[in-house]
């Protein structure tokens, strides 16, 4: 896979922090020309740009609210007027909100709608002429296990929003093909938030086969797989979970 994505432009959302910068580090080794989107860490999306620039990639950074939908078209385009027509889109920016059913408040639950599902949604359609431009597009939504292969107490408004981008996944595979390749990566544990103390982390390890967790770059060599493997390979989610949503 060595530079297998050489002459492509790849958009990774949230690409200035945790996954989505990992993913986009992960992107640029593989040859691609990198836009890094950020909402706030722009100290990352500019660290991860020039980490990218110094493999002789062009990489740049590109901030944007993903729940402004003007946002979202002024991204394609700015993106489009420097690096060139975008024939990647990797949909990982998301809010994680854990927040009881009965208190979830409708803050909360446009909030995570608009970011981990209409996002992607107005984002796909807005750089669809540049794939459609460029005679072909991959995209790859980071879904999760939560909401698409698990249930998850007190995730509701979360899990409901990673779900609905999962239906999204499959649509697009039938409705965009034989252009555009939709496929979708469910992380498990990954990247445990940093709020959970020793004994919740063991507890969680202990639920899945493995007994370990997973790391950022189990990740990132799954969407390099999707994007530089076998073309024949759409609608699909693949978890990349130790087997914890097995059960």
């Amino acid at each position: 896979m060595e530079r297998a994505l050489t002459g492509r432009v790849a958009l990774v959302t949230g690409g200035g922090t945790r996954l989505g910068q990992a993913i986009a580090l992960g992107l640029g080794r593989l040859g691609a020309d990198v836009a890094v989107h950020y909402a706030s860490s722009k100290a990352g999306a500019k660290d991860t740009a020039q980490r990218i620039a110094i493999d002789g990639n062009r990489a740049d950074c590109f901030q944007a609210d993903l729940t402004k939908v003007e946002d979202l078209k002024t991204l394609a385009t700015q993106v489009r007027d420097v690096l060139g027509p975008v024939d990647i889109l990797v949909n990982s920016a998301a809010g994680f909100a854990r927040e009881a059913f009965e208190k979830t408040s409708l803050e909360t639950l446009d909030g995570q709608w608009a970011l981990n599902a209409r996002a992607p949604y107005l984002l796909t359609q807005a750089v669809l002429p540049q794939m459609r431009e460029k005679g072909r597009g991959d995209v790859v939504n980071i879904v999760d296990i939560g909401g698409v292969f698990d249930a998850w107490s007190q995730y509701s408004a979360y899990c409901m929003s990673k779900a609905a981008l999962a239906a999204l996944t499959r649509s697009l595979a039938v409705e965009l093909a034989p252009l555009v390749r939709v496929n979708a990566v469910a992380p498990g544990t990954v990247l445990p938030p940093v709020d959970l103390g020793p004994e919740t982390l063991e507890a969680l390890r202990q639920r899945i086969p493995q007994k370990r967790f997973g790391s950022p770059e189990d990740v990132v060599a799954t969407v390099g797989f999707l994007l530089t493997g076998p073309t024949f390979v759409t609608g699909q989610i693949v978890a990349v979970d130790g087997g914890r949503s097995l059960g």
